[in-house]
């Protein structure tokens, strides 16, 4: 990277931005979920490749923040990823490991332990107002959507809302706010019923802890021969 951005590097490298790079982390995110799918194991399947393609763009972005002011770069990066699986694993890196869960082998104990250790990190940042605004502007309990990408699609989307809601030990509030909405006037044209019934799915996934995204791109990907 820091042979490309150089002066006498490679030029359309130093023309990019963090928002020009942003449709390449998109391909390069769907390359890996497909070479996934294929499922050929091995250093000379597709995956190695296609993680390598995912990972220049992270570093790509590290190099731009370089630029910046104040300046951060690789380093930065992965010290925020250290400190956050550090904080959120008390289990594991914590001062008392051991008496942090009474069961280490409980999934749903470690799975809460993390939405509470990541909820007590926001209590100690500010909370973004314009956030807040949308949230309170589209009815949905900032709980189930705070930290959801926009962009990620639907199904994924639903299944970090119901599996955030079940964690909270509030699933039926949630389906109860679903039904709310799918008993608007307009609800015939942007087909509620349908809505509802995916949203059931979901939660039956949800369950069995499977990535509706993931299965229904699979089973997409095996009906091509």
């Amino acid at each position: 990277m820091e042979a490309l951005r150089a002066a006498d590097g490679d030029a359309w490298s130093a023309l990019q931005t963090h928002h020009s790079l942003a449709r390449y982390l998109l391909e390069e995110t769907h390359e890996v979920l497909e070479a996934i799918e294929e499922g050929s194991p091995g250093a000379d399947g597709p995956l190695p490749d296609e993680l390598g393609d995912l990972l220049f763009q992270i570093l790509f972005h590290s190099r731009l923040g370089q630029e910046e002011s104040p300046a951060w770069d690789v380093d930065d990066v992965a010290r925020a990823f250290i400190g956050k699986m550090e904080r959120r694993n008390p289990h594991v890196f914590g001062d008392r490991p051991q008496s942090a869960l009474e069961d280490r082998d409980d999934v749903e104990a470690i799975i809460a332990q993390w939405h509470a250790v990541k909820a007590a990190e926001k209590a100690g940042s500010e909370a973004s107002p314009a956030a807040d605004a949308q949230d309170q502007g589209s009815g949905v309990d900032p709980a189930w959507s705070e930290g959801i990408p926009h962009a990620l699609p639907a199904l994924q989307s639903a299944a970090k809302t119901v599996h955030r809601a079940r964690s909270a030990g509030r699933i039926e509030d949630l389906v109860e706010t679903a039904q709310t909405a799918a008993e608007a006037e307009d609800a015939e044209q942007w087909g509620a019923d349908v809505a509802l019934a995916l949203l059931e799915v979901v939660r039956s996934a949800e369950q069995r802890d499977i990535d509706p995204e993931s299965a229904l791109r699979t089973l997409l990907a095996r009906t091509r021969g």
